[in-house]
């Protein structure tokens, strides 16, 4: 049954005015939003109705700090100006309940945050000046939120490209580093990539650790693949990359995936391939790799 509009704006009402609130109302006003995006304009639209949530998403009751951070996470996907507004309000206690001991509402303010953060460069600055992303960073090494502070991670770095902080940068190289490529790591890897800054970030260890990657995501074979690809082109070691690529007889799989029919791949497979070329057009690897 969806929620009807005047059910949120009741709630809302009821939410600034510091009525007490139950965990069913605050559910109701996450599913309203759901079911129906112009709910968000409603909750704004309520002077203090944004207050009020993060009034419960910082009180001692359980339920509701729940039922709040899953509110905030859905006002979170609003339009660049709405996730500004909610940035503003509820970014620094978002970032504060990362500390939680309670993962589920830890993980739903780090989703929060990836939601705002996905808005735009707006919502972004401020949450960056809030310190939300040097505390996502550090979550990398959470086994129980790692997945939420990379999705966070993946909008942040997208969004903020070369505006990216050094500093944030260098931070999440180390830590991707520590953690390894993976399937939950290649992607925020491959936007890491593209910043201008990338090439004399990324270490020769945690190149070894994308190029022993490629395999598996060979065997997948699926855009993962095509990260990988992307991430190692944009590196510009392409010394290190030739050496591995010969002592792993790399040029077998190579020769498999040209004749792989998929456009995508194959125009990230020529680009990476003809970086290399550049580099070393007389390297034994082409050689190897051009042999019937």
């Amino acid at each position: 049954m969806r929620v009807k509009e005047e059910d949120i704006v009741t709630i809302a009402n009821k939410l600034k005015t510091k009525s007490k609130v139950s965990p069913h109302e605050l559910l109701t006003v996450k599913n309203g939003i759901m079911d129906n995006l112009r709910c968000i304009e409603v909750i704004l639209n309520v002077h203090g109705a944004l207050r009020g949530i993060t009034r419960e998403l910082t009180g001692r009751n359980a339920e509701n700090k729940l039922a709040a951070a899953g509110c905030c996470c859905n006002l979170a996907l609003g339009d660049e100006r709405a996730c500004a507004v909610v940035a503003k309000v509820m970014g620094s206690y978002l970032t504060t309940e990362l500390d939680s001991l309670n993962n589920e509402l830890a993980v739903t303010c780090a989703w929060a945050l990836g939601n705002l953060a996905g808005s735009g460069r707006k919502a972004c600055t401020v949450l960056t000046d809030q310190g939300a992303f040097a505390k996502l960073i550090h979550l990398l090494a959470n086994e129980d939120l790692k997945n939420a502070a990379i999705y966070a991670l993946e909008h942040y770095a997208y969004q903020m490209k070369d505006d990216l902080r050094p500093e944030h940068l260098s931070k999440m190289i180390s830590s991707i580093s520590q953690i390894g490529v993976n399937t939950e790591t290649v992607r925020l890897l491959f936007i890491l990539s593209c910043h201008n800054d990338f090439v004399t970030n990324i270490t020769e260890d945690l190149l070894l650790k994308t190029l022993q990657y490629l395999p598996v995501s060979i065997v997948n074979n699926d855009l993962q693949l095509v990260y990988i690809i992307r991430t190692l082109g944009n590196s510009e070691n392409y010394n290190f990359i030739l050496n591995y690529f010969l002592s792993n007889n790399m040029n077998i799989a190579f020769k498999q995936l040209l004749a792989v029919d998929n456009a995508v791949l194959n125009n990230s497979l020529m680009w990476f391939l003809g970086n290399l070329y550049k580099y070393d057009a007389s390297n034994i690897f082409f050689k190897s790799l051009l042999s019937s």
